[in-house]
């Protein structure tokens, strides 16, 4: 048994599909916002188990995160997406991106104190 399929059962067995109809809802309308891509990443990868039946495929898990990403992030994030970049550095480029621009607005904060 793959773990999907053990995840499929145990979804079946413990949650209505009411309710896995409603955190997949909740998944498919899922966005950055004002969190942080960490945040982020924590309830889009609560809400994906929920998913897997819409996103079987890494690629497809890779598009639907940077679609929720903020404008900003999401801009930068166009040729990963483009080139099939594994989820996981996705996430870390994500990152990356978020702290360079938050050290941005820290020294533009900075500059203008002086």
């Amino acid at each position: 048994m793959t773990w999907d399929q053990f995840t499929r059962l145990l979804l079946d067995k413990y949650i209505p599909s009411s309710q896995r109809e409603a955190l997949r809802c909740q998944f498919e309308q899922l966005e950055q916002g004002q969190i942080s891509v960490t945040d982020y990443k924590a309830r889009f990868s609560e809400l994906f188990r929920y998913a897997l039946m819409i996103l079987p495929t890494d690629a497809e898990r890779v598009r639907r995160f940077v679609a929720g990403l903020h404008p900003s992030i999401q801009a930068s994030m166009a040729r990963e997406v483009e080139m099939g970049t594994d989820y996981q550095l996705v996430v870390e480029i994500t990152r990356r991106i978020e702290g360079y621009r938050q050290r941005g607005r820290e020294q533009i904060q900075q500059d203008k104190r002086t």
